[in-house]
């Protein structure tokens, strides 16, 4: 029996899209791929959610790759792209119905150190039972030891857990480390109906 819900965050309860995060930044498209290269394209950013470097010298060796007429527009995106992550449609209803249906909710996320922080305001926040990002792991998805730990911190038992991303490799992790898994496309009816096979029926509405 499913008693556990596992989500990814980016582009499963909310958007992950670095390119439109540093056009909103810039502007206009040239001085956008250059702030997207500088910042998100490049192997500082999985270090850091992998815990390997610290925000600060992700953003300094950012503003070493950027011209100086971009510094202002970099910093910009730096500080805001958390907050401009817009809601997944369906996450929202969706969350809200699987705790209803008696899941728990854990969110399991390769992401920096703002998280899960940032996701305070957020309406689905209140409902997960915890949380856990790579970055304060110091484990990234897809390696089995990450969905592990998070089992071990929340006294979970993998057999009970469906994980759900929008990652192929990652749903592969979760298999390796003994959960049930789905594979998300953005369409949440999906999941609901993966829960069903394994014997939980979330409502049609919400309460």
């Amino acid at each position: 029996m499913i008693k556990n819900l596992v989500l990814d965050m980016g582009n499963v309860l909310i958007t992950w899209e670095p390119r439109a995060f540093a056009l909103r930044a810039a502007g206009n498209e040239k001085d956008a791929e250059i702030l997207n290269s500088a910042l998100f394209d490049t192997p500082d950013w999985p270090l850091h959610d992998a815990g390997g470097i610290d925000e600060e010298t992700v953003l300094r060796r950012a503003l070493d790759r950027t011209p100086s007429r971009l510094h202002s527009a970099l910093m910009t995106l730096f500080d805001r792209w958390p907050f401009w992550m817009a809601p997944i449609p369906g996450a929202d209803a969706f969350t809200l119905k699987a705790r209803e249906a008696g899941l728990r909710l854990y969110l399991l996320s390769n992401a920096g150190t703002r998280f899960p922080q940032v996701l305070r305001g957020r309406p689905f926040y209140p409902r997960f039972n915890g949380m856990m990002v790579s970055a304060h792991e110091k484990l990234s998805k897809p390696d089995p030891r990450i969905y592990r730990r998070l089992c071990d911190v929340f006294s979970l038992q993998p057999r009970e857990c469906l994980f759900v991303d929008d990652l192929i490799q990652n749903v592969n992790g979760a298999v390796k480390a003994g959960m049930a898994a789905h594979l998300f496309d953005r369409d949440y009816r999906k999941v609901e109906d993966k829960l069903r096979d394994v014997g939980v029926t979330l409502s049609e509405t919400c309460t």
